[in-house]
Order: C-alpha cells, then structure tokens, then sequence
C-alpha cells in the first residue's frame, strides 16, 4: 500500500499514550468522518516543540470538530513523550498540549505512540506531517505540507457545515409566500 498522493493511506496501530487502548488509523478516520492531520515527533528533536505547539494552536477554535488533530509520538519511553507534552509552552504559559481540562481548556489534539510506522509514509526525520481525508486518502505528505494548507481546509470545512446548516433550517423552517 502506497502513501503517495491521492491513494489510500498505510494502516497502523494507534497506542493512546494514557489509556493504552489501541486504534487503527484508518478506524479513526472512519469513525469520525473527519479529515486527520498526523504529526509524527520525537521528544529529542528541537524542530518538534514548535511544530506539537502549532499542531495544538491549530486545533482550537472550534476546528477539532472539523478535524482530527493527532499527534504520534515515535518515542519509545512513555514517560518522556507525557513529559514533553506537559512542558510550558513559554508563549502562552500553558501545556505544550492541552492533556486534561485544567487551565480552563478542553483537550483539541489526541495523542498516541506508535511502534512501527508504515514504510510508505516515508517518516526519514521528525517532525513529520501528514494528511488523510474523511476517506483515508492521503491528500499532504511531508514536504508537500504547509500550515496554509490546513487554513484552507478548515475554511472549506467551515463553508460545507455552514450550507448543511442553512439547508436543515430552510427544511425545518421553510420561509411563508406571501
């Protein structure tokens, strides 16, 4: 299976950092019908800290309803990948990542660690970003990703629920002829 442009993306296991409950991605995606956004990191990279930090100040606002943030830890000590998480963001003086409702926040960006990452997606170095639509196609990969990418995505995402609402309220409340 091939994680190029535009074709299916590799499947793989999920581990939730806290719970330990796993997840295949693309029953991720299905679940939620939502586009993913996938950070691949490593706590030992300093390109990394701005990138969860980014990947969390997208993520709100409303846009974790439209899509699924998802950060995959490529760490194999559990400990460190939680830590690196919690560290202060010296910006907003918050988490790196929003893990619980402390600090009056709501958690936007799920987070998991991952043995083995598919060959296909071509994770050579960290950070890594990809995206996968609502059908598990691959629509970015790495070096083909800009932040601007998921603005627009977001606006279009924004368009789309805005007509579905407009289309059930002229369904539920049709305008009288006069």
């Amino acid at each position: 299976m091939s994680c190029a442009l535009n074709h299916p993306a590799a499947d793989m296991t999920l581990v939730d950092l806290e719970s330990g409950e796993e997840i295949r991605l693309l029953e991720l995606v299905e679940r939620s019908a939502k586009p993913t956004i996938l950070l691949f990191y490593a706590t030992w990279s300093k390109a990394c800290a701005a990138e969860v930090e980014m990947m969390e100040a997208w993520s709100k606002d409303g846009h974790h309803k439209l899509a699924n943030f998802v950060l995959v830890s490529l760490d194999q000590n559990i400990g460190e990948a939680l830590a690196f998480l919690d560290q202060v963001n010296p910006t907003t003086k918050l988490p790196r990542v929003c893990r619980d409702y402390c600090h009056g926040e709501t958690p936007t960006v799920r987070h998991f660690g991952c043995n083995e990452v598919p060959e296909p997606y071509g994770v050579q170095r960290v950070p890594h970003k990809v995206v996968v639509d609502k059908d598990g196609i691959v629509r970015r990969n790495n070096d083909d990703f800009h932040w601007d990418d998921v603005a627009g995505l977001l606006r279009h995402l924004h368009e789309e629920r805005a007509k579905v609402e407009e289309n059930i309220t002229t369904f539920l409340f049709p305008s009288i002829a006069t």
